[in-house]
């Protein structure tokens, strides 16, 4: 992680004059400190006890001066105390000390001081050793100075200084009275400026402030000032406590071995030092600090509202949102004058009439013929015309008819007609003609309702029924211009004479010839079919050849050549890509955990329960030590088979090594807590261990680890409590970061060590490990973890996905058939039987019983006189049973269960399917179209759905051809005419082909144009997926309507020749006519259908309650869309098991750090003094808005920006590097300008700065300098993959400014932290006029949800508009197209809505099912819609008086006609099979598959079973006859006929034209 790539610094700020800090053995523990007051005679050290002297306040009088000694060798030179008059120096002898004064504290500075020259000497030193923090901001380095120079040359000490503690010491061999602890009082005026020009100002190196260096993160000006003077081993060598302005405050440490004594009694208090502090945004250019350094200075940005105030500030009405409130106002004021409006016409009686086709006239409902009567006006009225309005409105409101219709359903449907009571005009009279229709005088009509199908004989015609009724006519079309229809109304007696041909539609007329066509070609020849067809495909399937999977996630959601896309291409090779991190997180584990099997090496302690971060530190002495062992195993792993260890893959930016390459593991960066102790608990104690580390915390520069780059706390330690120290964290944290490349090689070592390490951290969670029994709950993270847990997903929900599409497969096998359905009959039929038997003998027994106590004796039944006893009546029954009803069960079971049944042909339904995605999956491949994990779950389903809603509609329909199909001794009983009692196999195929090919066709090809319309899109996953999805719909409709019309044709053949399903070798023996009596029959669902759901759906006042119901829900829809987020957690992708779940939430919980991001400058030639002036910040002469000006200006705002970190500008930090106040920074040598010098030399000097060929120079040489605690601005450990250089090293091609995003905790917050990003990123470009773009390891994840929203609208557009434009010329009809789409829309909406309600995101996945909504939602419309289109009275024309109740009719006989087989052949199969994707692990299954596809087969459903057929009744366009003039179309009107014979609500619905005004 770059975020590692801070800065090597160590500053030793010894600013009381010791010259210890150049003699440290071991700068890495120098700390920053006060200067401390002292003489360069050095002597060892001894402790004597000063006597208490009188103490004189007063100005040019000192409080201390010169040195006294050391405490150790190592400690700093302690000043002596000394109240004496300060000196004075303005003669010649001092001209060396005065110029080094001017030097140090600056020429204003008084010439009479209380230090000596030596003192001075290590003043500048220690002072410029702070210069690298703090140079850059000219009012801080002046205060610091000023404030120091003070502390140690001021000749008004005493005003302000105390000595509070002395000490003995020795020097030279004698004993000395040294200082101890002193008092500085500082005002709260100056204290207070010093600290303001000092807080903001940036160390870039490290992203951070130089106020963490030298303040230790004080936040106010005495915590500053009481960190500086704190006594440290490596510091100040004395105590300088610093009272607060309001009082003197006790001192804050005191000696360990020595007992103080006062050393100077103080007559008066002292006057606090009060100098006046420059402010960083002064006026004077000199002094004046840049906007990094002091915001005021800043250029102030165009306000700009958060997304939380953007929330806040929206319209709402209460708590309620404006825009759901207007539409829930809308929707009722609507739906309130829809009512009025209602009741009006209902209790006017505008709503009386029948002839204009309402069917809101009969009691609100779809009348059946045996209630007849009902429709009567009530006793005592000639008509309803003599009613009251109240009367009339409260009979419109009764329920009573729909109970009466619901009773009546259950009789018989041979009832007799209800007779009139009333006369009619003889010219309100309908001409039914001689087909088997009866009208009398009233105009009801009589028919053979309710004729099951396949019962056409006239043997068992109604009373009403003449003797034509006995016989069937057949219409013919050759030289005729009239049609008669049995069972359908025409046309009235006054239109007679108008009627002529049938309408049709010549495009339809065309493919029902072209698909009969075909029906007949592939059942005259099925197995010559099925070879062509299988070797079709088995040549397209080579294409698997060419078969490879998309796992890339920048492939598979990023579009090729996309501007994220080319940003990261460029990004990785100007600095090469991310590095891999491995993060491992220590935490309190919860008191009760779950036990597992301690064998089982995949369960990891993260597994063990629900994820519940306990509120107690994590840290202790133990605890440590226990890292400690961590982290030396770990360094101690070797992987196989190359022996590599950490050292070998680690990132390593401080290494000597040319190659990079770690020399050790000290070299790595390994970010740890116990980097601060230099990975070594030697001199830690149990006691002392909290304190080291809050102080290396609060200061990191004066902890630096190993690897020599300063610790961010909240890197290594989390989940910190507000105001408590770093000690009290709630978890550990230890990343080490490995290096990545675009070298393959360079990849491979780094997985197989990372296996390595994952073994070990597996074996390290578990339950029964050692941080388990520590009570230490492990979470952990390596570079494959997330593709492997992915992958092991994948592998986990193969079995349920795999188990779910089994039981589809077993469903469709044995419901297609009626197989399932005819073992359910014969186990029904035997129960009853055998129950009847069982009740018929005990009753018999029970009244035998009963009256032989009444009569003295038993009685037989057989005795009496009329035969008609119990006796007889149960002999009668027992004969049945035996005689007919158990034979005739037996040969229902043989020809139903074992000859009808389809399950073989269920199987080739589901082998198509299969075969379909096959041959789909390999033409994509030979194309070159890759496949993803999307589409290998998604596809399956969408083919599986409409593949199979296919295959029920031929089949059914072939079922509805063979139903007028009679065989035995019933054929003598067929009318000559019967024509379906005479058609071979191949010719019901053929016209089962004409029919519903067409209908097949039409919506395949509204699902084709419209997912292959989403291959426009450009995000890959969506475009190959729809591809797919395009060809295997494609591929299976030209199938089925192939091989499967051959396969079926051979199944008939079998069926016809009783041979057994699954076993064709085996026959059934013929069974006798009565035993066959049932054979035809109407499946539960299909009657259901016809009788009850279609007549009571199409009342008028169901319809209205519809349209109010799918209002309301349109509404809900709208409101719950709004609701649907963007996102995709990607906890959601992985099993709940895994340990990245638990990793993840600790993430979440403890990480106080977002990602870094580097905005990236591409296109400026940044060595001229203009583009300078363009980037940088920390000068006077840069620009306001400025690269660097604007991201520091955009971090004070994280809420917009989401910056929470000042950036590393390496342009600013270059330019300081060449200053020539700091000498230690070596360039050139002295000598000779044109040699670099090494970092051991510090003979150096350079004046101005660089531009052109000498910028570029220096650059070279700056990125090879290294960062050490000297010059801590080398850029070799934080800049060294910064710029990218030309390969000739003379150009800077592009740079990168790093700083970090604020925490990002929700899907929210990373799409919202990309689009201020870019938004940041197109100002900067369009201010300087270069190309800058941002970059961050998961912006590649999320660039897609910049623009989901529109391309979902596009890509669903487009489909739509797909939908409708084909459904337009497949139907015919503009209109009834535009239902069908609307009914879509009205179906995507709902699922939208539902999504917002579960709380479904909004991502490329839930759009891929989005998509096959717009399928599934097509393939439940368009078959209704077609069959309305075609089921018109035989397709004569409708007068306009007629037209709503043509509609009516149409409608109904539509969904009788496709309603069950859609109901069965897509809606059951699908549930059952989502409802196995339930019991998955896998969470994503569950959220984006099941549940989306429960929602979108339900309301596919709904609107395509109850909104569209309404729809249809009230506003769909007039139908035409399915029929051509060629070769098969007078069958056409013949089948009609025969098909709505048997429909007891076309009687019914007919009748109600009866009434004309």
């Amino acid at each position: 992680m770059r975020s590692f790539q801070r800065l090597d610094v160590a500053l030793s700020l010894s600013l009381i004059g010791s010259a210890a800090a150049t003699v440290d053995s071991d700068p890495r523990n120098a700390v920053p400190a006060p200067l401390h007051l002292a003489s360069t005679d050095r002597s060892p050290t001894s402790r004597t006890a000063a006597p208490e002297v009188e103490f004189r306040r007063e100005q040019g009088r000192c409080t201390m001066r010169d040195s006294c000694g050391r405490k150790s060798i190592f400690g700093g030179e302690i000043p002596c105390p000394d109240n004496g008059l300060a000196t004075r120096h303005d003669d010649d002898d001092d001209k060396e000390y005065l110029a080094l004064l001017g030097k140090v504290c600056g020429d204003d500075f008084s010439t009479t001081t209380c230090c000596t020259a030596g003192q001075l000497e290590i003043l500048e030193s220690s002072l410029q050793q702070a210069e690298p923090l703090i140079a850059l901001c000219p009012a801080c380095k002046l205060n610091f100075r000023h404030f120091f120079c003070a502390l140690a040359c001021s000749p008004d000490q005493s005003l302000f200084l105390t000595v509070t503690t002395t000490q003995s010491l020795t020097k030279d061999g004698k004993p000395t009275v040294a200082v101890k602890s002193i008092d500085y009082a500082v005002s709260d005026e100056f204290g207070s400026g010093f600290f303001e020009s000092c807080r903001n100002v940036k160390f870039g190196a490290t992203n951070g402030y130089a106020m963490d260096l030298i303040g230790g993160g004080a936040q106010d000006w005495l915590a500053f000032l009481r960190y500086m003077g704190q006594e440290r081993a490596l510091g100040s060598p004395f105590q300088i406590d610093f009272p607060a302005p309001s009082g003197q405050l006790a001192p804050l440490s005191s000696a360990s071995n020595t007992h103080p004594t006062t050393a100077f009694s103080a007559a008066s208090p002292p006057r606090p030092f009060d100098d006046v502090p420059l402010a960083c945004n002064s006026s004077d250019p000199a002094v004046r600090c840049a906007c990094p350094d002091c915001p005021p200075t800043c250029a102030t940005l165009p306000a700009r509202l958060s997304s939380r105030e953007r929330y806040e500030r929206r319209c709402r009405v209460g708590k309620m949102d404006c825009f759901p409130f207007a539409l829930v106002i809308i929707y009722a004021v609507a739906l309130a004058v829809a009512g009025a409006w209602g009741l009006y016409r209902l209790a006017t009686g505008r709503n009386r009439t029948w002839g204009d086709g309402d069917l809101d006239d009969v009691d609100g409902a779809i009348r059946l013929a045996e209630d007849e009567d009902a429709m009567l006006p009530p006793a005592g009225l000639s008509s309803y015309d003599d009613e009251s309005t109240w009367t009339r409105l409260r009979r419109q409101l009764s329920l009573a008819s729909l109970r009466r219709s619901n009773g009546n359903s259950k009789k018989s449907p041979r009832t007799s007609v209800a007779q009139a009571t009333r006369s009619r005009s003889s010219t309100d009279s309908t001409i039914r003609g001689n087909n088997g229709v009866h009208e009398d005088a009233t105009g009801r009509i009589g028919s053979r309702a309710g004729r099951p199908r396949g019962d056409t004989g006239g043997s068992d015609t109604s009373p009403s029924v003449g003797a034509g009724g006995s016989s069937r006519s057949r219409s013919t079309h050759a030289g005729s211009t009239s049609s008669q229809s049995h069972g359908i109304s025409l046309v009235n007696a006054e239109e007679t004479a108008a009627q002529s041909q049938p309408k049709t539609y010549r495009f339809n007329n065309i493919l029902s010839e072209f698909f009969y066509r075909l029906g007949w070609y592939c059942a005259s020849n099925p197995f010559l079919v099925l070879a062509i067809s299988l070797a079709v495909c088995g040549l397209a399937n080579a294409g698997w050849a060419r078969f490879e999977i998309e796992t890339d996630p920048v492939r598979l959601w990023v579009a090729p050549g996309s501007e994220i896309a080319l940003q990261k291409e460029r990004f990785d090779r100007a600095f090469g890509p991310f590095y891999r991190t491995e993060q491992i997180f220590f935490s309190v584990a919860p008191a009760r955990l779950r036990q597992v099997d301690e064998g089982d090496e995949n369960d990891d302690a993260s597994d063990l329960a629900p994820w519940n971060p306990v509120d107690e530190p994590v840290l202790s002495f133990e605890t440590l030590q226990f890292l400690l062992s961590v982290e030396q195993d770990i360094r101690a792993l070797r992987s196989t088979p190359r022996n590599l260890s950490l050292a070998s893959v680690c990132f390593a930016p401080t290494s000597p090594s040319p190659d990079g390459i770690a020399t050790s593991a000290d070299d790595c960066v390994v970010e740890s807590v116990l980097g601060y102790f230099q990975n070594s608990l030697d001199d830690v104690t149990p006691d002392d261990w909290a304190e080291r580390l809050d102080a290396c915390t609060s200061s990191p520069v004066s902890c630096l680890p190993t690897f020599g780059q300063p610790l961010n706390p909240k890197l290594v330690l989390g989940g910190v409590p507000d105001g408590s120290p770093t000690s009290q964290a709630r978890a550990a944290i230890i990343t080490y970061v490995v290096s990545n490349s675009l070298d393959p090689e360079v990849v491979q070592r780094a997985e197989e060590w990372e296996a390595t390490l994952k073994g070990y951290l597996r074996a390290l969670a578990q339950p029964s490990g050692e941080a388990a029994q520590r009570n230490l709950r492990v979470s952990w993270s390596v570079g494959t973890s997330l593709e492997e847990e992915l992958n092991a997903a994948t592998n986990t929900d193969i079995p349920i996905v795999v188990l779910s599409y089994l039981v589809m497969f077993a469903y469709v096998s044995v419901s297609l058939g009626g197989s399932a359905s005819g073992c359910i009959r014969t186990i029904g039929r035997l129960c009853l039987l055998t129950a009847a038997g069982i009740i018929s003998g005990a009753t018999w027994i029970f009244r035998s019983v009963q009256r032989s106590f009444r009569g003295g004796q038993i009685r037989l039944e057989e005795d009496a006189p009329d035969g008609s006893g119990v006796r007889g009546r149960s002999n009668s029954l027992s004969h049945s049973l035996a005689a007919g009803s158990l034979s005739g069960l037996g040969a229902y079971f043989k020809r139903q269960v074992l000859v009808d049944s389809k399950f073989l042909l269920g199987l080739w339904g589901i082998v198509i399917v299969l075969l379909s995605i096959s041959t789909s999956a390999a033409l994509c491949s030979a194309a070159g179209v890759k496949v993803t994990l999307v589409i290998a779950e998604a596809i399956p389903f969408l083919v599986l759905a409409i593949g199979v809603d296919n295959v029920f509609l031929i089949s059914h329909e072939l079922d509805r051809h063979n139903a007028q199909v009679r065989t035995g001794p019933q054929a003598s009983l067929a009318d000559d005419e019967d024509e379906d009692a005479r058609l071979a196999p191949e010719e019901r195929v053929a016209r089962t082909m004409a029919r519903m090919g067409p209908s097949i066709l039409m919506s395949a090809s509204c699902q084709t144009v419209a997912f292959g319309l989403g291959a426009l899109v450009g995000m890959p996953a969506v475009r190959n997926f729809a591809i797919y999805a395009a060809g295997a719909v494609l591929v299976n409709a030209a199938l089925q309507l192939t091989v499967f019309v051959s396969a079926l044709t051979i199944d008939l053949r079998r069926v016809e020749a009783n041979r057994i399903d699954c076993f064709p070798c085996f026959k059934v023996a013929s069974a006798a006519p009565a035993d066959t009596a049932f054979s035809s029959h109407e499946s539960i669902l299909s009657r259901f259908v016809r009788t009850t759901y279609a007549p009571n759906l199409l009342r008028p006042a169901t319809r209205v309650f519809v349209l109010a119901f799918f209002a309301g829900g349109f509404v809900l829809s709208w409101i719950g869309a709004r609701h649907v987020s963007l996102g995709l957690d990607q906890r959601l992708a992985l099993p709940s098991s895994s340990h990245l779940v638990g990793y993840f939430d600790a993430v979440d919980a403890y990480l106080d750090v977002g990602p870094p991001v580097y905005f990236v400058v591409d296109g400026l030639n940044s060595t001229a003094r203009p583009n300078e002036r363009k980037l940088c910040a920390r000068f006077s002469t840069c620009e306001q808005l400025s690269v660097a000006n604007v991201l520091e200006a955009e971090r004070k705002r994280p809420e917009v920006s989401y910056l929470a970190e000042p950036p590393a500008v390496w342009i600013d930090d270059f330019i300081a590097w060449t200053n020539p106040a700091l000498e230690d920074c070596c360039r050139v040598r002295r000598a000779s300008p044109t040699t670099f010098c090494s970092p051991a030399d510090s003979d150096a000097l350079f004046d101005g700065l660089p531009e052109d060929e000498d910028f570029m120079r220096y650059v070279r040489h700056w990125l090879e300098s290294p960062t050490d605690e000297a010059c801590p601005l080398g850029g070799r450990a934080s800049y060294s993959t910064a710029l990218s250089l030309s390969s000739a090293r003379e150009d800077i091609e592009a740079s990168h400014f790093r700083t970090y995003h604020s925490p990002l905790k929700t899907q929210d917050d990373f799409i919202e932290a990309l689009a201020a990003a870019q938004r940041i990123s197109a100002e900067l470009s369009k201010r300087t006029g270069a190309r800058v773009y941002p970059y961050s390891l998961f912006y590649v994840f999320f660039a897609s949800y910049s623009t989901i929203r529109s391309m979902a609208r596009a890509v669903l557009t487009l489909a739509l508009t797909a939908v409708w434009i084909i459904g337009s010329i497949f139907l015919g009809s503009i209109r009834t197209a535009g239902l069908v789409t609307m009914t879509v829309f009205l179906t995507l909406l709902s699922v939208v809505g539902v999504m917002g309600v579960w709380d479904v995101s909004l991502n490329p996945l839930s759009l891929v099912n989005l998509v096959i909504s717009v399928g599934i939602a097509v393939e439940f419309s368009a078959h209704i819609s077609r069959a309305f289109m075609g089921s018109t009275e035989g397709g004569l024309p409708v007068p306009l008086s007629k037209t709503r109740h043509d509609r009516t009719v149409r409608t109904a006989r539509a969904l009788d006609a496709v309603g069950a087989s859609t109901i069965s052949g897509i809606g059951a199969t699908k549930l059952i099979g989502i409802t196995v994707l339930f019991f998955t692990q896998s969470r994503l299954l569950r959220t984006y598959y099941a549940k989306v596809w429960l929602a979108t087969i339900v309301s596919s459903a709904l609107h395509g079973l109850v909104l569209l057929p309404v729809l249809l009744s009230l506003y769909g366009s007039s139908g035409y006859a399915l029929t051509t003039q060629d070769g098969d179309g007078d069958w056409i009107i013949g089948s009609v006929e025969r098909r709505y014979a048997a429909r007891p609500y076309e009687d019914d619905l007919d009748s109600l034209d009866s009434d004309e005004d």
